[in-house]
């Protein structure tokens, strides 16, 4: 674990906070997770907080996409069904977030949750929605 933890320079991949020094609280996460055909491999592993790892769950990142073209991994699932569950994720999100903002930050913020294909860690589509609802380009 040290090993790992060194390697994310003591930072979660997911929520991009400081991990803890102790092992405690954290979480082993397979990249490409297992269920779709992700190796037990150290390129394939990265330490998470407990409850990022939770939060993570079986998602699919930009990251675990690359991985997989970079080892040869072929990701078994129906990416159609995957893309349309991201959509309704940030969708979700999207009209939480901008509850207090208007019809035209909400209609923003929609459009953007639409185009996303992957999904990246949360805080990342959070921020690429909010982006939108301000009516700033998606970085």
């Amino acid at each position: 674990m040290t090993e790992l933890v060194e390697a994310q320079a003591w930072r979660c991949p997911w929520c991009g906070d400081d991990l803890p020094d102790s092992p405690r609280g954290t979480a082993i996460d397979h990249i490409i997770p297992r269920v779709y055909g992700g190796p037990h491999r150290r390129w394939n592993l990265q330490l998470l907080h407990q409850e990022c790892n939770s939060a993570k769950g079986t998602k699919i990142t930009a990251e675990a996409l690359e991985l997989a073209d970079a080892h040869g991994v072929t990701i078994s699932m129906d990416i159609g069904h995957y893309r349309a569950g991201v959509r309704r994720r940030a969708a979700t999100y999207a009209v939480r977030a901008t509850r207090q903002l208007g019809g035209e930050a909400r209609d923003r913020a929609l459009a953007a949750a639409r185009n996303l294909t992957v999904f990246f860690p949360e805080g990342r589509v959070h921020a690429v929605i909010r982006a939108a609802a301000e009516g700033n380009p998606a970085r």
